[in-house]
């Protein structure tokens, strides 16, 4: 009897477990809201306190213009009610997942209230032979571009995101029209947060407005913008293909010539780093390495302020 009374209970506890662990599962792959990168999904973390938790979709680690989405991480984009992400300016190996959710995507390029840049031409300039793109704002509400033509990294640029506040608050408005005070007041709180972030980080910028600096590649013009420093060269402009031997003579001759005064050449964290460390020491400048993706940043609604902190704190270790 008590062997069978064992068997029952073992039995018992093995239903348990297979329907635990299927509802763990399904609660793991499964949400109403999707989010590409770390920033966004920090900033839709904020908006929907206490009404849902959105899933982050790539960690980090690796680029989105070379990130391969498990099968997991596709089932997530199908079960998703919303998926929020920059567009194909930014995460161009997410669009054949996205191109077949049609109604279910938030693309943040799209708003009108967003003024994407366009990307800068070349590997190499300078004040005088610089492409001016910084002054030439666009708007989607009176521009058409080609995707490619234009720069994603909006992220790096706090006053931006308040922009961004408001295109997910109005998208998450229809999703959830119970809580339209809930998510008012989310919204409101955090456009303060990122604020006061950015008067933070403008009071840690201050002493190098106008400094000059090199990158992997040039994806710091918000950045720029927002804090008055300025590239002057990039590596490559594809990150992935390494530069040739006659670019990098050619901005050691105008550091030696005295045209382009860079303080540090900055890598990516998630395009490799040895080999740009080497550009470096053959430029005879600083070296650092930034991540403007924050991989060993925890996940969640202040994950983007401990970004931007973590970036401009490098980035300032770099031009001293």
């Amino acid at each position: 009897m008590f062997k069978k009374i064992i068997s029952v209970a073992t039995a018992m506890i093995a239903v348990f477990a297979i329907l635990y662990f299927s509802l763990f599962s399904a609660k793991t792959t499964h949400s109403e809201i999707v989010v590409s990168i770390k920033p966004l999904h920090s900033l839709v973390c904020a908006l929907t306190k206490g009404i849902t938790t959105p899933v982050l979709l790539l960690d980090g680690y690796v680029s989105p213009h070379h990130a391969q989405l498990q099968p997991s991480q596709v089932q997530a984009l199908k079960g998703a009610k919303v998926v929020v992400w920059i567009g194909p300016i930014y995460e161009q190996l997410l669009s054949k997942h996205i191109k077949a959710l049609k109604s279910n995507v938030l693309s943040i390029q799209n708003s009108p209230l967003i003024k994407l840049k366009p990307l800068r031409s070349g590997r190499f300039w300078d004040e005088h032979a610089c492409c001016h793109h910084d002054e030439h704002e666009h708007s989607h509400e009176n521009h058409s571009h080609q995707e490619a033509n234009l720069d994603g990294h909006i992220w790096l640029n706090p006053l931006i995101m308040l922009q961004v506040v408001d295109v997910v608050l109005e998208r998450f408005k229809q999703l959830y029209p119970n809580h339209h005070d809930l998510l008012n007041k989310n919204a409101s709180d955090y456009k303060t947060r990122l604020q006061v972030l950015h008067q933070q980080l403008l009071w840690k910028m201050a002493p190098y407005k106008g400094k000059s600096y090199i990158i992997q590649h040039d994806g710091n013009q918000y950045f720029d913008a927002a804090y008055d420093v300025k590239t002057v060269a990039t590596i490559s402009i594809d990150p992935s293909v390494p530069p040739s031997a006659g670019h990098i003579l050619k901005i050691r001759k105008a550091i030696q010539k005295g045209v382009i005064h860079p303080r540090c050449l900055y890598a990516e964290r998630q395009m490799g780093t040895a080999l740009v460390k080497s550009y470096a020491d053959t430029l005879k400048i600083s070296f650092a390495v930034v991540d403007y993706l924050g991989a060993d940043i925890q996940a969640g609604e202040g994950a983007y302020e401990a970004l931007m902190n973590a970036y401009v704190n490098t980035f300032i270790e770099g031009l001293k």
